[in-house]
């Protein structure tokens, strides 16, 4: 993407990391200087953005410069400096942040987290298929020092689940009524108990915590000491049949079981492999 201005002038690096105050790495001037600046990358910021979302069909962009101030979020920038006769042209976007969610793993258990997330991913079309959706990503994962197996991503597009089954080897998504996607991997492993510790039972019954943050609401028992069933919701969500006979209470009837459809995946985008 060229803009008017010169944009080596802003970003002076391949690769330049924005927070919600607008600031590139390396700037120096004075106040006219800064307010200057922060246009320009506002401008930046924005359009990017509207391309990311006329690339994954939105009605209107996800990434804006006025959200990124409002927030915790990063943005990673891709930059070319050879372009658009040496004045420099931004190539790809990628925004990460924190998010607080309720996750259910393929056995329905229940989990609350606040893992780190992909929310927006774009590489320009003039730029497809030519490694730098790679580049950027491998920048992202060693700055925030992160597998990809452990992020949630939000609304993912098909082409961003190929890319990440292609890279990193990451199939069968856990999809989630939130609209976001975790893989198996983002889960603790059962068949390693050193990973889950017992919390304290003050006003944490039945929650257990992971050595990867996750919060397990795994309560044995329900009212009354009765066993507690099995999690209908998580089951209903991973297309798993809740008849199960010899978990009911005798006279209950079970209910069909209910296919969760219409989960759309749109959100964070690639189109570049």
């Amino acid at each position: 993407m060229e803009f008017k201005f010169n944009v080596n002038d802003i970003f002076k690096q391949p690769i330049v990391e924005i927070n919600n105050n607008l600031i590139p790495p390396g700037f120096s001037g004075d106040r006219r200087a800064l307010w200057d600046t922060l246009g320009k990358v506002s401008e930046v910021v924005n359009t990017m953005g509207e391309a990311s979302a006329v690339a994954q069909g939105l009605s209107k962009p996800i990434t804006t410069a006025e959200r990124l101030r409002n927030s915790e979020h990063k943005l990673y920038f891709l930059i070319d400096q050879a372009a658009n006769n040496g004045k420099g042209a931004v190539t790809g976007m990628l925004k990460t942040g924190n998010k607080g969610l309720y996750v259910f793993d393929r056995d329905g258990q229940h989990y609350q987290v606040t893992p780190p997330c992909i929310l927006d991913f774009y590489i320009h079309e003039s730029r497809q298929r030519t490694g730098l959706g790679k580049h950027l990503f491998e920048h992202m994962l060693q700055k925030e020092e992160i597998e990809p197996v452990k992020m949630a991503i939000d609304r993912p597009s098909d082409k961003l689940l190929g890319f990440l089954n292609k890279h990193y080897l990451l199939n069968s998504p856990v999809k989630q009524m939130n609209n976001y996607v975790v893989f198996d991997g983002f889960f603790p492993k059962s068949a390693e108990p050193s990973h889950v510790t017992e919390s304290k039972p003050s006003g944490n019954l039945g929650r257990k915590e992971s050595a990867n943050g996750l919060q397990k609401f795994t309560s044995p028992q329900g009212r009354y000491g009765a066993p507690r069933p099995p999690c209908s919701m998580g089951q209903i969500i991973h297309n798993q049949t809740t008849n199960n006979k010899n978990q009911e209470p005798t006279g209950v009837k079970s209910l069909p079981a209910t296919n969760y459809q219409g989960v759309h995946l749109g959100g964070a985008q690639i189109v570049s492999q």
